[in-house]
């Protein structure tokens, strides 16, 4: 990599790094273009450059946040097509979830972001919308392949993934909050264990 193409990206990082700090400080509709320029030392014309607008920003940061996870969900799903047996499902949820609690530390501050524009009415809040219900659709697709073969007991799909989804939001704010007796690890393992023994078939 020349010189020049690793300056573009230590550039677009500290684009990106000073968006994520006005944008949880501020919020998206508080921060502006200008703003984030400076706060880089850059002029405005060099942002665009990088990027289209403020919203492109915004993109490029939820991007990194929730393809990560997405990529888990999908490979787990991928996974779990070969499950032959309850026990071995088991097993890969309990696999994707530590996997996904080791995801945590590193995308700590964008974690931030997704409470702090989950429910804003404007852009911000709809490119969020729009990624969770990616993450609702694989959750989804997760459980509807697993009940349609016999691995786990006929339920309603939908409101299932939600309860997990909610569950899982709920405790990642706790997290992130430094909430006593919320441990990273020991969460993860414990939600995937409690919502498993919820939806595993009846043994009679």
């Amino acid at each position: 990599m020349g010189i020049r193409e690793t300056k573009r990206i230590a550039r677009r990082t500290a684009i990106e790094d000073a968006g994520l700090r006005l944008f949880l400080d501020d919020g998206y509709d508080r921060a502006s273009v200008e703003r984030i320029a400076a706060a880089v030392g850059i002029a405005r014309g060099t942002f665009y450059l990088y990027y289209e607008d403020k919203q492109a920003l915004f993109n490029a940061l939820c991007e990194r946040l929730y393809a990560p996870i997405v990529g888990a969900l999908d490979a787990t799903a991928e996974a779990l097509r070969n499950a032959a047996s309850p026990q071995e499902q088991q097993l890969l949820f309990l696999q994707m979830a530590a996997n996904l609690a080791g995801l945590a530390p590193t995308l700590r501050p964008l974690l931030m972001l997704h409470f702090r524009e989950a429910h804003s009415a404007g852009p911000s809040g709809e490119v969020v919308g729009m990624w969770t219900s990616r993450l609702q659709e694989r959750a989804e697709t997760i459980l509807t392949d697993a009940r349609n073969r016999g691995l786990i007991r006929d339920h309603d799909v939908r409101t299932v993934a939600l309860a997990i989804i909610g569950a899982v939001e709920r405790l990642t704010w706790a997290w992130l909050n430094d909430e006593s007796r919320v441990y990273r690890d020991t969460v993860a393992l414990e939600l995937s264990t409690v919502f498993f023994r919820g939806i595993h078939p009846d043994e009679s």
